[in-house]
Order: C-alpha cells, then sequence, then structure tokens
C-alpha cells in the first residue's frame, strides 16, 4: 500500500495548480450491475506494514516520490533565483519529517495502530511554521497576481507560465508523480469499493463493535472525518496538536475493532481484487506509467545530484 505522504511542498504545488481528484476507478456507470470481482486469499492485518496491494508495482515508491519532489523543488528555487528572488519555494522537502507510513483513506479511515494512544486520528497536518510567503513571491510562484491574473512578467524579467511552481512541475514530468495515490495512474486508477457487499459487510462489524464501546458510526472513515478531531485547530501552528479524551478514546476504540472484526484485512483483501481487475482492463496504459515513471524518477535524480544548478 502506497502511503498517503503528502508533504508541504507537494501540498503547496497540487493547490496552487491544480485541483484534487478523489479517484476515478473502472466502476460500472449504468444498466446492470457486475458481479464483484472474487477474493483471494483474506490476511489478517495488524500492522501498516502487511497493507500491500497489486496496484503499489506500478506506483512510485515514497523514496521515488521523495526524490521528484525534491527536484521540483530545487527548480522552483532556480526560478526564483533567475527572477531576482532569493526566498524558497517553501520549506525545503530535504529537511522533512521521514514519512510516518501510516493509512489514510476514505475504505479505512484511519489505520496507525502503534500511534493511535498517544495521537488519536492525528487528524490536521501542519502545512509549514514559518514566516508566510511574501507577495512578490507568491506572484513568481504561481504565475498569478493576488486578483488571480496571470502575470506574463516580473521586473522586466518573464515569468514562465503557470509561474515558477510549474516550471518546477515540467521538470519531473508533473504533479502525477509527486505522489504515490493510485488515483494518479490512467482512468484514475482502481475503483474503490466502498459499496462493495462485502466492505458494506465489514464496515457493518465494524459499526456493531464501536456501538458495543459505546460510539456510533457507519463506517470507519465517518469515525476518521469526525469534524470535532480537527475543530479549534489551525493548519500550520507550532504548537502540537491537542488530541483530546475523546478523540483518543475514539481512535482506540477503533482500532481495536477493525483488529478484532479483521476489518482491514477483509478491506484490503477487496481493494487487491479491484486492483487486480484494473491491472487486467489497462496493461498497456500502466506499462506507459511504469516507463513515465523510471525515466522522470532518472530525471529527477539528475536534478538533485546537479542541485539544479545552471
Amino acid at each position: 500500500m502506497k502511503r498517503s505522504t503528502t508533504s508541504a511542498l507537494t501540498l503547496l504545488l497540487l493547490t496552487a495548480l491544480a485541483g484534487c481528484g478523489t479517484g476515478g476507478g473502472t466502476g460500472a456507470t449504468g444498466g446492470t450491475r457486475p458481479a464483484p470481482p472474487q477474493l483471494g486469499d483474506i490476511p489478517t492485518i495488524t500492522g501498516v506494514a502487511q497493507v500491500v496491494r497489486p496496484i503499489d508495482a506500478y506506483l512510485p515508491t515514497a523514496a521515488q516520490s521523495r526524490t521528484v519532489e525534491r527536484a521540483a523543488y530545487l527548480t522552483s528555487a532556480r526560478c526564483l533565483r533567475r527572477l531576482g528572488i532569493t526566498e524558497p519555494p517553501g520549506p525545503d522537502p530535504a529537511r522533512a519529517e521521514p514519512s510516518d507510513g501510516d493509512v489514510r483513506s476514505r475504505l479505512y479511515g484511519y489505520f496507525a495502530p502503534d500511534r493511535v494512544a498517544t495521537t488519536g486520528y492525528d487528524a490536521v497536518v501542519a502545512t509549514g511554521t514559518g514566516q508566510p510567503a511574501s507577495p512578490a513571491t507568491v506572484q513568481v510562484l504561481t504565475g498569478r497576481d493576488a486578483t488571480g491574473t496571470p502575470v506574463a512578467d516580473f521586473q522586466g524579467r518573464a515569468v514562465p507560465r503557470g509561474g515558477c511552481l510549474q516550471e518546477g512541475l515540467d521538470a519531473v514530468g508533473g504533479a502525477v508523480f509527486l505522489t504515490s495515490d493510485p488515483s494518479a495512474l490512467p482512468g484514475g486508477g482502481p475503483q474503490e469499493p466502498l459499496t462493495d457487499p462485502r466492505v458494506v459487510a465489514a464496515d457493518r462489524q465494524w459499526s456493531s463493535c464501536m456501538k458495543d464501546r459505546g460510539f456510533a458510526y457507519a463506517t470507519p472513515a465517518d469515525a476518521y472525518m469526525d469534524p470535532r478531531w480537527r475543530s479549534g485547530r489551525t493548519q500550520g501552528a507550532a504548537a502540537p496538536a491537542d488530541h483530546t479524551p475523546a478523540e483518543l478514546a475514539t481512535a482506540a476504540a477503533d482500532d481495536a475493532c477493525k483488529r478484532s472484526t479483521n476489518f482491514m484485512g477483509i478491506a484490503v483483501a477487496v481493494q487487491a481484487a479491484y486492483d487486480r481487475q484494473y491491472i487486467a482492463a489497462h496493461p498497456q496504459e500502466l506499462a506507459a506509467f511504469a516507463q513515465g515513471v523510471s525515466r522522470h524518477v532518472a530525471d529527477a535524480q539528475k536534478l538533485v545530484a546537479q542541485g539544479a544548478a545552471g
């Protein structure tokens, strides 16, 4: 399973330059609903390292995505310097904390068994604690002024279309290679089986377990997305997040119910079946995508080695 490990720079790039999709898939759009794909073995999953999917073989690894992000950052920084701006294009990915390996998705909710007792759902991700970028830097980074109007030059120097962030993305093949999210795959990637009858049954088992513990949620995603875990907090705050007793208790019960019902084993087995179905239907597209990953990672490695100087 490729983790959702979007860092500060990736967030900035994706937010500034494109809207984030929620994943597509290959589900039916009308008529008779096809039979759900057959399952393989259902594993017993108690840790993040056991969450492995067939589609992982076609996605950038966490290390590869980090290299691509670093190359995009360095290229954007070089672009800013060319235009006379010394301020960096956000936090340097090289100084970011390593991935904590948690799993967050609409299917699983939140799955970090070794952390829920102390960080609960860890719902708020800081996007940087330094001083905000100056208006001039934002303008050159995004290629737009405060009103959203595209800018063509800055102090007599040509601004690349889309700004220095876009120049950084172009150097590494685009935003698709900055993440390990299956929705970046051709056609939106494998269907996320939220309505598969086996997932629905697993949701019910999990929900019944939670009810026995005093918590009323229909799915693990509902528990993770409870607005109480996010209210009153500010992204980018220097102080650590305040995880309330209610959040910690809910997350602990959530994890315990996932374990007692083997929710994760069932969910991963069902998702793997949809992965295999998608892979069989898109052999040429996936082969081309995998070649693109290899090519752009190699280019990114060269940019990082050169420090994007030039």
